[in-house]
């Protein structure tokens, strides 16, 4: 048994040194790396505390539950041992045969302390039933009583294990009763083991396990300094704080712009959508689309395409469901590879507005010079007429002026009354003055005040009428006059219109197609006016042709006379 000589007694010193070093050089660097890092606290000096913290409580945890079994196993060691050895005594004839002289003591004493020297036990008593002892460590102590209340076991015939604190310290002890030969108990033996040396071999263990520990503290230590140097690169070397503020900035800059925003990963899931891309993709606000493919919700999406090229898109059209909407998209990099991808697009109408607004100036100014040039070409022609004295002729002109203008007032009061139809119609009829086509009102059109889906018939009237001026324009060989007709009428049950004009009709290669998205013989970028409104008057109920021939295109459309969902 470990008696706590050799090993422990030449190399307990050092290994206190050891570990006041280690632990004075561990507690000295997190002292300074504490104070450099006090009031900044940051993530990395978070984590290397953090590890320390849970090695030196696992360590603890071991270092306790080691320390509970080693003392738990060499109690029950020593239990037995005091056992074994109060049996021992007890069977031996000389004790038994001793116990019935008349000085028990003499023969007892001597045999008892030879058997403690070789077992190294505290002390063996033998007593008799009334507890007077006939042998004992102090010689001095023979013939005193036992005192105590736990040997009621034993003078039963009952073996027992128990724990003794007195003025020598913790103690292990084992009673046994001494049977007779006539099988009648004569005495009983008690026998001590100091439990000193338990706390030795415990205490040895502890110290190398804690160095152990401490080893493996250090290794955790780097290791947790240059992980937390890893997860500081990986985030830009930004705290948590920082990171939290970008991410809520992020946010409420994304629900502050009127573009809607849709970002994905490289495996193209969506990872972040704001409150106009919902609304243009017709979802619900509180619909949760994040981890979501975005073939799933954008079903032409060209993000996925980017991904694999990180070609940029910028200004391209594209329709979101029922709207036109201009679309930018952009790889997201980093370390020169593509890692995501983000869309911005805004509604088109949105954007003509605006345009439209300063295209109304221009087209104001534009309007105006050319009323104030035919206006002065007539004033020039009258005034030379009555340079010349050609009256009757002069207040014919006159009359004449007079006579269109008011024709046209006059119709337009009486058959169209809708503000916004006859400002489109009148504003294309001076486009087509300029241009060299004659744009004709039918007779029999027919428009209450408040036309049914106005802004429909106006993007129709204006999209029709200027696809009818652009193949005017684009007709290298004209065969004969240019004059577009238009025709609205509300009377029946439906509204319908219909554009008509003598151009060169649409071209063969695209005459199937003319209603499918980016369709056009005008170039990249266009082809969406026509397959926006279809999708429109489908939603409504409505219906769209387009007739082609040589001698000219029909454009008709019929809406039903109800509100647009």
């Amino acid at each position: 048994m470990y008696n706590g000589s050799g090993f422990y007694n030449e190399g307990k010193q050092f290994v206190y040194i050891l570990i006041i070093v280690a632990a004075a050089a561990a507690l000295l660097w997190l002292a300074r790396d504490f104070r450099a890092n006090l009031g900044r606290k940051t993530l990395r000096s978070k984590i290397n505390w953090l590890v320390l913290l849970v090695v030196f409580i696992v360590l603890f945890l071991v270092l306790s539950a080691f320390s509970f079994i080693v003392i738990k196993t060499r109690f029950n060691e020593l239990g037995q041992r005091a056992l074994s050895t109060a049996k021992v005594v007890a069977e031996m004839p000389e004790i038994i045969k001793a116990l019935d002289d008349s000085d028990p003591s003499a023969v007892i004493q001597p045999i008892t302390e030879k058997i403690r020297r070789q077992t190294g036990a505290s002390y063996i008593n033998v007593a008799s039933m009334s507890l007077i002892t006939y042998s004992d460590l102090k010689p001095q102590n023979i013939g005193r009583m036992l005192v105590g209340d736990d040997y009621i076991r034993v003078l039963l015939g009952e073996y027992s294990i128990s724990q003794d604190e007195s003025t020598l310290g913790l103690k292990v002890r084992a009673k046994a009763p001494v049977i007779g030969a006539d099988n009648g108990q004569r005495g009983i033996v008690v026998v001590g083991f100091n439990v000193g040396n338990i706390w030795r071999e415990t205490y040895y263990y502890l110290i190398v396990i804690a160095l152990v520990g401490i080893l493996g503290l250090g290794a955790g230590f780097i290791g947790a300094y240059l992980l937390s140097g890893h997860v500081k690169k990986q985030i830009l070397n930004m705290e948590p704080s920082e990171i939290a503020f970008l991410a809520e900035e992020q946010a409420a800059i994304l629900d502050s712009i009127r573009e809607g925003i849709v970002a994905v990963d490289i495996n193209g899931k969506i990872t972040a959508c704001n409150h106009e891309a919902k609304r243009l993709l017709e979802i619900e606000p509180s619909e949760n689309i994040l981890g979501r493919h975005v073939t799933d919700v954008i079903r032409h999406s060209r993000l996925p395409e980017l991904l694999s090229t990180g070609t940029v898109h910028l200004d391209q059209p594209m329709i979101l469901g029922n709207t036109l909407v201009i679309v930018n998209r952009v790889p997201v990099r980093h370390a020169g590879k593509v890692i995501g991808a983000v869309s911005s697009f805004r509604d088109k109408m949105q954007l003509e507005q605006i345009d439209r607004r300063l295209a109304d100036v221009g087209r104001y100014v534009d309007d105006l010079r050319s009323q104030r040039h035919e206006a002065m070409n007539r004033l020039h022609t009258i005034a030379g007429l009555i340079k010349i004295r050609e009256y009757d002729l002069a207040a014919k002109l006159i009359d004449q002026v007079s006579d269109e203008q008011q024709r046209v007032l006059e119709f337009f009061l009486a058959r169209i009354r809708d503000s916004a139809v006859v400002g489109i119609l009148l504003g294309k009829m001076h486009r087509a003055n300029e241009i060299g086509v004659r744009l004709v009102v039918d007779p029999k059109s027919h428009l209450l005040n408040n036309c049914m889906h106005r802004e429909l018939v106006v993007t129709i009237l204006g999209n029709a009428i200027e696809n009818s001026f652009e193949a005017f324009l684009n007709w290298e060989h004209k065969t004969r006059e240019g004059v577009v007709t238009v025709y609205i009428n509300d009377e029946t049950e439906q509204l319908t219109i219909r554009i008509k004009d003598t151009g060169p009709g649409v071209d063969p290669e695209i005459k199937d197609r003319i209603f499918e998205d980016g369709v056009s013989t005008k170039g990249a970028g266009r082809g969406f006016g026509l397959a926006l409104i279809r999708s429109r008057m489908a939603n409504i109920g409505g219906t769209l042709e387009i007739e082609s021939s040589a001698e000219g295109t029909v454009f008709k459309a019929v809406l039903p006379k109800q509100i647009i969902k």
